[in-house]
């Protein structure tokens, strides 16, 4: 049996207060069932069968049911957002990526101010199931959406919902006003990138990119394209995604009479197989070979020779997504329940939503080509 809520339930109240909102009593007449069932379907408890929890679930998003965020706070204090991860790329140091991203966050969080929670997804579509389901069972109040796809799902179901979500990495334009947006720019760094590789003399340069399917690889090697065109140097892309693949592009690559003299890679696990590569060849790095790792990381100077490297400050993107994640959330309602959207306290000063990458991190892996 479902225990009937005190008259003082924050599902009852909350919602009651605002009349352009359905309520969970709207739900339940529309579904057929007691308001009790309702509250204990759209807050994941138990004591509901499956069918009646699908009907119920089915009736709120018919009718528009959104849960408030004061309601939630006053549930279970501080809000809580997720970050949604999608994780079907093949390998790369970016696979820690979110975890860091959440270090930084939390600086700029704090313990009594939100919840960030990370859930791992294994397609978009999968992600984007969960995060519909999510803000119709009142789970998360905002969201945080990281390794943006050319046609990412999440995006488009973060469109159809009236929740705050913060993208990272892109840009989104036009954008609903609920959205925040942090964007790393690497495109300025892959252009410092191309400009060092020209003026040291190369002119048979490659990329291999990362997947075709994500937005970030596709920027970085288009910055690179434009820095070297004013060179006179026209950039070769291959696809490279996962070590099987890199290593299928990469030995014909570099065996070919007009190979490159310098290759840049889209993150760092790449650049080592380079490196791994080039060796069986009986290429030098870097008289025959310059090479240049897309990330840089611990495994960038722990390699022979170490790698040059652009630099990946995630904790300062982890810190400003935090911050743009208390902007989300900065409705008046979120202002006075959870604290969140406050503005900086004294001596706080809020990072832009564009985190420049910093200077080309030089080291041995580079050098001019051999008779430049």
């Amino acid at each position: 049996m479902v225990p009937t809520p005190r008259p003082n339930d924050p599902e009852l109240s909350d919602s009651s207060t605002d009349s352009r909102r359905p309520t969970i009593v709207d739900v339940a007449r529309a579904a057929g069932v007691s308001t009790a069932v309702v509250s204990y379907t759209l807050n994941g408890r138990r004591g509901v069968s499956a069918t009646t929890r699908a009907r119920v679930l089915r009736v709120a998003d018919e009718l528009g049911w959104r849960p408030a965020t004061a309601a939630r706070s006053l549930r279970s204090g501080p809000a809580a957002a997720a970050l949604v991860v999608v994780h079907d790329q093949p390998f790369g140091t970016r696979a820690a990526f979110p975890l860091d991203l959440v270090t930084g966050a939390l600086q700029t969080l704090g313990p009594d101010t939100l919840t960030l929670a990370v859930h791992v997804a294994g397609s978009p579509a999968h992600a984007a199931q969960l995060m519909d389901r999510w803000w119709t069972e009142r789970r998360y109040a905002a969201f945080v959406v990281t390794g943006v796809r050319i046609d990412d799902a999440r995006l488009a179901t973060l469109r159809s919902l009236p929740a705050p979500a913060v993208v990272v990495g892109v840009a989104v334009e036009p954008a609903p006003a609920t959205w925040q947006h942090v964007v790393l720019d690497d495109g300025d760094a892959f252009a410092q990138v191309g400009a060092f590789l020209a003026d040291l003399g190369h002119r048979r340069i490659a990329m291999v990119a990362g997947s075709e399917h994500l937005v970030a690889p596709v920027r970085r090697a288009a910055a690179l394209e434009s820095a070297l065109v004013r060179y006179g140097v026209e950039l070769r892309t291959v696809a490279g995604d996962g070590p099987e693949r890199a290593s299928a592009v990469l030995r014909p690559l570099l065996a070919a009479p007009d190979r490159p003299t310098a290759i840049v890679t889209d993150d760092d696990s790449t650049a080592g197989l380079v490196l791994d590569v080039a060796r069986r060849l009986g290429l030098g790095v870097p008289w025959d070979l310059s090479i240049v790792a897309g990330t840089d990381s611990p495994a960038c100077y722990l390699t022979t020779p170490s790698l040059t490297a652009v630099p990946y400050p995630v904790e300062e993107l982890g810190r400003a997504t935090g911050w743009a994640l208390r902007t989300a959330l900065g409705t008046a309602a979120s202002r006075r329940a959870v604290g969140v959207g406050v503005d900086p306290a004294e001596g706080e000063t809020p990072p832009s939503g564009i985190v420049p990458v910093g200077r080309l991190v030089v080291r041995g892996s580079t050098a001019p080509p051999a008779g430049g």
